[in-house]
């Protein structure tokens, strides 16, 4: 009889490795009840950091009222990005040094549990960017602890002005692994 790659069967119950996804798969009764990775126990989850409003070109700085997400366990960091919903982030310029754009950090105490100020991730949004287009923020800090809070927090650098600088609707989602 031939090797098969995969369960064969109705009745098959137990577990199953697929090697070419390095996972150790879970059947009952022919279906696929669910699957653990192998790669030293890590795996990448994506979560949704949260949404927020649209804020309007003259709006103050603030941390983000609905976008929190306490860490499970100690996480590594491993990407986070920010896509606009229903409309177009506007800036007045493109140059860091004399344009006036939104900041956005993502912030968490790295030190241990709650809610801090060190910054894990942060995104210069010094471009328009239509909507439904993501937006990658660059890693400062990977690591956060178990039970630390990580909060999203917004700013206009230069001057706020009536005329750019419009944050659209958003959400920011995070991709982290457990250490």
């Amino acid at each position: 009889m031939a090797k098969r790659s995969t369960p064969v069967g109705q009745s098959h119950r137990g577990f199953h490795f697929d090697e070419p996804n390095n996972r150790l798969e879970v059947y009952y009764n022919g279906s696929l009840k669910g699957a653990f990775g192998t790669a030293n126990g890590l795996q990448t989850r994506i979560v949704r950091l949260g949404t927020a409003a649209a804020v309007a070109s003259n709006g103050g700085g603030a941390i983000l009222a609905d976008m929190a997400f306490i860490a499970p366990a100690d996480l590594k960091l491993v990407s986070a990005w920010r896509m606009n919903q229903t409309a177009s982030d506007v800036t007045k310029g493109t140059a860091t040094t004399s344009a006036s754009y939104r900041r956005m950090t993502l912030i968490a105490n790295t030190a241990g549990t709650g809610s801090g100020t060190n910054i894990v991730a942060s995104l210069n949004a010094t471009a328009s960017a239509a909507s439904l287009v993501t937006r990658s923020f660059e890693i400062a800090a990977s690591t956060v602890p178990a039970n630390a809070i990580i909060l999203c927090s917004h700013l206009t650098v230069g001057a706020n002005t009536d005329g750019g600088t419009d944050m659209a609707a958003n959400i920011v989602e995070i991709a982290y692994e457990l250490v």
